[in-house]
């Protein structure tokens, strides 16, 4: 084994540790941060806040031992008991939906788009994106059921379902669009500037001078070497999306993991440690699964514009 080869080796190694580091982590973080609300109380009616460590290690005593009779998997909504098993799949695939779809469509249009302004000079319909990225997603939200609601009472006209009445008849087209509204405002601004500085690099100008026609020096010349920076990002971009993913829930009345996680944490008798607790692990759960489905998207164009 030459030095290169050993290298890659202990690199790979160093990688599989790392990866496996970060399931005991990510663990023992959602059990100190569910245990907060029990540990941090005050003391009477508006006395100093009290550190309550004997209430705080009896939850996790008790969730730790109701992992094998299954009692740690089952909450009270309103007065009624129910196995998480049962409730969390529904709202597992209601949230899968819109964050993958959503940041599917929005990275789709954001690239597009992106390269777009790299080339263009079209200065106004840059700063009306720009404009748009700067409000804040609630008030883009709000400002599209807003839009919806006006149409419908002006021209009687329903162009969109402005939130979920019922879990058999939910809000789909409207959400899907606010949830690719952010990684679409991320892609179209960061794309746009890596693909100004690629395309100023000499490689680029030697293509140019061997009479490559602009579209192919674009897509096969300089894209190739902007993804890799999305790539490195795609954790902070996943992070924003997960923290919005409540807001669009709340706000379109969407059954997800969110909603579920929100309405039964403090249940008929009191805060649930165990469902907080399974509800942070599900939402890990589902940011491995959209972070893997979309480094495959990912790989995919990189395999297309590499040809």
């Amino acid at each position: 084994m030459n030095q290169n080869e050993r290298k890659d080796a202990e690199f790979g190694m160093l990688r599989v540790v790392k990866t496996a580091m970060v399931v005991p982590v990510a663990l023992a973080f959602i059990l100190a941060v569910s245990l907060l609300p029990l540990l941090l109380q005050m003391d009477g009616d508006g006395g100093p806040l009290r550190l309550q460590w004997s209430q705080s290690f009896a939850a996790l005593s008790d969730y730790f031992s109701g992992l094998g009779s299954g009692d740690s998997f089952r909450f009270v909504s309103g007065k009624y008991e129910y196995s998480f098993w049962d409730r969390i799949g529904v709202s597992f695939q209601v949230s899968l939906f819109y964050i993958f779809f959503g940041s599917l469509i929005g990275m789709t249009l954001g690239l597009l788009i992106g390269v777009y302004f790299a080339l263009s000079r079209v200065e106004w319909l840059k700063r009306i994106v720009e404009l748009f990225g700067a409000l804040p997603d609630f008030v883009l939200i709000l400002l599209l059921q807003f839009s919806v609601v006006f149409i419908a009472s002006k021209t009687g006209l329903v162009v969109f379902q402005v939130a979920s009445l019922s879990t058999d008849d939910p809000a789909i087209a409207l959400p899907l669009f606010s949830a690719a509204l952010i990684p679409a405002n991320y892609m179209i601004r960061n794309v746009a500037v890596q693909m100004r500085l690629t395309l100023s690099e000499d490689y680029i100008g030697f293509a140019k001078a061997r009479g490559l026609g602009k579209m192919r020096i674009v897509f096969y010349h300089a894209l190739p070497n902007v993804l890799p920076f999305f790539k490195a990002d795609l954790h902070k971009l996943l992070g924003i999306l997960m923290g919005n993913m409540f807001i669009l829930e709340y706000l379109y009345n969407l059954n997800g993991v969110g909603t579920f996680l929100f309405s039964d944490a403090i249940g008929f008798g009191g805060y649930q440690y165990a469902l907080v607790v399974n509800g942070l692990m599900t939402l890990i759960v589902l940011y491995a699964i959209v972070y893997g489905l979309i480094r495959l998207y990912l790989w995919g164009w990189e395999k297309v514009i590499s040809r």
